[in-house]
C-alpha cells in the first residue's frame, strides 16, 4: 500500500501541469466572459455559459490526464512497465491521479456556476437552487462514470498498441490498434441495441422526478436572459450501470493482465 501511494505520489508531480493548464485557463475564460458580459448587461450569465461549457468538457479529462502522462514519461516507459509493482497497481495509480484532479477541477466549476446561478436574477428565479443541486449531483456523477470509462478503454487499447508495437512499426502498430477499437465499438454499439443486451440491463428501475431535463439559456442585448427550463421524470436502470462497470472491469484487468505477461518496451 506504501509502494503505491508512493506512485500515486508521483503520478501528481507528473500530471501537476496537466491539473494547472484546465484550471488557468478556465478562470481566464471566465474572467474574460464576465467582462464583456458586464458591458452587454449579462456578467453572471456568461460566467454560467462558460462554466457549463468547462464541466460538459470534464467528459474527457482523465482520458487527456492520462495522455500527458503518458507522454511525460515516454521517454522512460521502460523503466515504468519494469517497475516491481503489478499492472493494476500502475495503471490505478495513474487513474486514481487523474479522477481525483478531475473531482478538483469538477468542485471548481462546478460551485462557480452555482454562485453565478445564485448571483444571476433572471436564471436564479426560473431555476430553484434544489433543482441545480440534484441536477449538479447527478450529472457530476455521470460525468465521473463516464470519464473512468473513457480512460479505461484509451488505457486497454493503449496496451494493445504496445503488444502490436512488440513486431509491428509504430505506424502499423497504430493503425491495426484504430483498426480494432472501431470493429470492437462497432459490435458493442450493436449488442447495446439487441434484445439480449435490453433484457441484461432492463431491471433495477430508478425513477426521478421534480429534477430539471434541460436548461435552456439565451441572452442578448436587445431582449435580455432568458431562461427555458423543462422539469419532468425520467429512469435510471441499475442493470445498465451494472453491465457497464462488469465490461470495465473486464477491460481494466485484461489490460493489467498483457502489462505483466505480454508487453515489452
Amino acid at each position: 500500500m506504501n509502494a503505491w501511494l508512493h506512485l500515486l505520489k508521483k503520478e501528481f508531480r507528473l500530471g501537476l501541469t496537466a491539473f494547472l493548464v484546465p484550471i488557468i485557463t478556465y478562470l481566464v475564460l471566465t474572467g474574460v466572459a464576465a467582462y464583456i458580459g458586464s458591458r452587454n448587461g449579462f456578467s453572471w450569465e456568461a460566467v454560467v455559459g462558460v462554466s457549463i461549457f468547462a464541466i460538459g468538457l470534464q467528459v474527457f479529462y482523465v482520458l487527456y490526464y492520462l495522455l500527458n502522462s503518458l507522454q511525460v514519461e515516454r521517454k522512460k516507459l521502460h523503466l515504468w512497465i519494469h517497475t516491481p509493482m503489478p499492472g493494476y497497481g500502475l495503471l490505478s495509480a495513474k487513474i486514481a491521479a487523474g479522477l481525483i484532479s478531475m473531482i478538483m477541477t469538477l468542485l471548481l466549476t462546478g460551485v462557480t456556476l452555482m454562485v453565478a446561478v445564485h448571483q444571476s436574477p433572471t436564471i436564479s428565479e426560473q431555476v430553484k437552487m434544489v433543482q441545480l443541486a440534484d441536477m449538479s449531483l447527478l450529472g457530476g456523477i455521470h460525468l465521473i462514470l463516464f470519464a473512468v470509462s473513457l480512460a479505461v478503454l484509451f488505457i486497454f487499447f493503449w496496451i494493445v498498441f504496445l503488444l502490436f508495437n512488440r513486431n509491428l512499426g509504430s505506424f502499423v502498430s497504430f493503425l491495426s490498434t484504430f483498426v480494432l477499437f472501431i470493429g470492437t465499438t462497432s459490435v458493442y454499439n450493436w449488442f447495446k441495441e439487441s434484445i439480449v443486451y435490453e433484457k441484461l440491463t432492463s431491471w433495477g428501475e430508478i425513477q426521478f422526478s421534480g429534477i430539471a431535463e434541460s436548461v435552456s439559456i439565451e441572452a442578448s442585448m436587445e431582449s435580455g436572459t432568458e431562461v427555458i427550463t423543462e422539469v419532468g421524470t425520467f429512469s435510471l436502470f441499475a442493470g445498465a450501470y451494472l453491465f457497464e462497470t462488469v465490461v470495465a472491469l473486464i477491460l481494466f484487468f485484461a489490460a493489467c493482465w498483457m502489462l505483466d505477461h505480454k508487453v515489452e518496451v
